[in-house]
C-alpha cells in the first residue's frame, strides 16, 4: 500500500492500508547498500517506504489499529496514494 504526505514528493511503501494507524509506522528513505571491491558500500539508490520494515521486517504479531494515531497521522496529511 503507498502512502504520501501532501506537500511532500514521494510516495511511501507500506504493508496495507492500515499501517497509517500502526505504532511501528515510520516513512523514510531507504538507502540500498551492496557489496564492492572498492569499500563503498552506497549504490546510490533509495526507496521510499516503512523503515522499520526495511531493516527489521514488520514486526509479529502486527500492532493493533490504533484510531487515534490514524486520526493524528490524517492531520499531519497522511493518506493513501
Amino acid at each position: 500500500m503507498k502512502f504520501r504526505q501532501v506537500g511532500r514528493k514521494g510516495q511511501f511503501d507500506f504493508l496495507d492500508a492500515d499501517c497509517i494507524g500502526r505504532r511501528c509506522f515510520a516513512p523514510g528513505s531507504y538507502q540500498h547498500r551492496g557489496a564492492t571491491a572498492s569499500g563503498s558500500r552506497n549504490t546510490g539508490d533509495y526507496s521510499n517506504c516503512c523503515m522499520n520494515r526495511a531493516y527489521h521486517g514488520c514486526p509479529y504479531p502486527l500492532p493493533e489499529f490504533d484510531k487515534e494515531l490514524a486520526k493524528k497521522r490524517k492531520v499531519e496529511k497522511w493518506k493513501k496514494a
